[in-house]
């Protein structure tokens, strides 16, 4: 503790100032090295020698295979890593963080390495991923139709930041809650080059149509609960409810016709969040699965491993592998799962495998519109015979399918794959168009 007393002379108080910030100064640049050769570590690769360097906490519940995989995830977005652009530190709650901005191929990255008392990594965290590609609205967006507010959508202790696009039209009007897919996303869903939600909330929005959508809470608050504790409400759920009734009391808006559109997991989550909230005026499932999410995982690793002609050894082997691992959460036995699939751990996937969407639809009294597109290798035309096997006899469902639309809806040729996604795209107008006029005849 500084404890000021009088000095003989102001020069000598000054430079006894100076000399204690110089200190500080230097303990400051001695931890924020520290922060850089670790996440030195992950940028080279080591990612055993990265873990290693974590306290107890850290350890225990981040593998070297979930730091790899965390890696893939980024560089799938923005390419391979090729430097350190700036360092920030951070000091709060008796931590010592760094946010390092890095450059990647196609973007940056801000990742943050937090230090304990003993400089023991205590927490890494992605805070923000900026591709370079600059978003430019599709034509059927009319951007004097409507305006934006910002707001929170708050199901408790985890407020997270949101944009509601509301027609420029006079109200009420009806309105729609976006509903991420599976991962942390920011309230666009960017995916690579493309930011499928806003081109949904800009262009409803130009069809009379208001648009809700913000932070997904694995990525505003990832740390709220250990890995093996996350569900599909903790996930998804909770915040969908509380942005529908945020809908519900604003003036602008028509109560009795609030939606919920839920895309791929959000797609899934649809129906239990319909379940819990029967004020809903119906759901929209976009790329969803009707099977176990554990068939989805097994075909699109394949699927990927094979599409550049067969698969090698070493894709053969992960794949037996992951077969080995989905086996001992299909026979209810996650905890011999040693290792997280997908940087998950098991017991989140036993949770998803036990859930039944099309079941928990077709129980729905509600209007429900299943929307699939031909081209989406991760949920494919097996998922959509499913649904119209399951919800074919329920007089409140409608099932559209869009030939040559992918996973995120945007149109193309031939057959789909990861890097598609880091071209730039829009969703499909025809698709847009249809959720529009399905919604305002509700």
């Amino acid at each position: 503790m500084l404890i000021l007393r009088p000095m003989p002379t102001c020069c000598l108080f000054i430079a006894g100032l100076l000399a204690i910030a110089s200190v500080a100064r230097a303990d400051d640049e001695q931890r924020i090295k520290r922060a850089k050769e670790i996440l030195k570590l992950w940028t080279d690769g080591k990612y055993k020698e990265f873990v290693a360097t974590g306290d107890e906490k850290v350890r225990s519940l981040f593998s070297p295979t979930q730091a790899e995989q965390v890696k893939a995830g980024i560089t799938f977005k923005l390419g391979d890593y090729q430097s350190m652009e700036s360092a920030k530190p951070i000091k709060a709650g008796g931590y010592f963080s760094v946010d390092f901005v890095c450059r990647f191929e196609r973007g940056t990255g801000t990742l943050r390495v937090t230090l304990d008392k003993q400089d023991r990594m205590a927490g890494f965290q992605i805070m923000r991923l900026q591709a370079n590609v600059p978003y430019e609205p599709p034509e059927y967006v009319d951007k004097n139709a409507f305006r934006e507010e910002q707001v929170t959508v708050s199901a408790g202790e985890f407020p997270l930041p949101g944009t509601l696009t509301l027609p420029r039209s006079g109200g009420p009007h009806p309105a729609v809650v976006l509903v991420h897919g599976s991962g942390p996303h920011d309230e666009d869903e960017t995916v690579g080059a493309n930011k499928p939600f806003r081109d949904l909330a800009w262009g409803l929005a130009s069809r009379n149509v208001a648009v809700l959508r913000y932070v997904k809470r694995t990525k505003e608050h990832p740390t709220a609960k250990k890995p093996a504790e996350w569900t599909l409400a903790d996930e998804t759920i909770d915040d969908a409810l509380a942005a529908a009734k945020l809908l519900r009391e604003h003036p602008q808006i028509d109560p009795k016709r609030v939606f919920v559109l839920g895309h791929s997991l959000g797609g899934m989550a649809a129906p239990y969040i319909a379940a819990r909230d029967e004020k809903l005026g119906g759901i929209i499932i976009m790329a969803s699965n009707a099977r176990s999410i554990l068939d989805l995982i097994e075909d699109q690793t394949q699927y990927i491993a094979k599409l550049d002609g067969d698969y090698s050894d070493e894709e053969r082997a992960k794949i037996d592998e992951l077969k080995q691992a989905l086996a001992a959460i299909r026979a209810g036995e996650p905890e011999k799962v040693t290792e997280p699939i997908l940087g998950v751990p098991a017991s989140y996937w036993a949770h998803l495998h036990s859930l039944d969407p099309a079941g928990t639809a077709a129980k729905l009294k509600m209007p429900i519109l299943v929307i699939q597109g031909g081209r989406d290798y991760q949920v494919t035309m097996a998922d959509f015979r499913l649904w119209k096997q399951r919800l074919g006899n329920c007089k409140n469902a409608t099932l559209k399918l869009f030939p040559r639309v992918n996973h995120l809806f945007i149109a193309g040729e031939g057959p789909s794959g990861p890097a598609e996604y880091q071209q730039p795209g829009h969703v499909d107008e025809q698709v847009v168009k249809y959720i529009a006029e399905w919604l305002t005849a509700r």
